[in-house]
């Protein structure tokens, strides 16, 4: 288990795209990779997601187990994660993974 915790963390890092911005309420990354710039964007436990459409969102906690998978089945799409408690998770689309905090 440790194992998959150190490969999330690592591909996170191999797959980070230099621009992220951060405020107190909310944590965005656009991903320039991605052929048609995914945006994220977290507040609070809500999910925002941009150009991602036809993709699954896996969830993973810091022990590297998913918690959740949602189709992200539009181009704009919003997703409550109210069931997750407080804290880090590992966010995946495709071969993008991020580090988000949920509050």
């Amino acid at each position: 288990m440790i194992k998959k915790l150190l490969i999330l963390i690592m591909a996170s890092f191999v797959f980070a795209i230099p621009s992220i911005a951060m405020d107190d309420d909310n944590q965005r990354t656009d991903m320039e990779n991605e052929p048609h710039q995914i945006t994220i964007t977290v507040v609070e436990s809500t999910i925002h997601i941009k150009n991602a459409s036809q993709m699954v969102l896996e969830v993973y906690n810091v022990a590297g187990i998913k918690v959740s998978t949602q189709r992200i089945d539009s181009q704009d799409k919003t997703i409550e994660l109210n069931n997750l408690s407080k804290g880090c998770y590992l966010l995946k689309i495709g071969k993008i993974v991020r580090k988000v905090y949920l509050r």
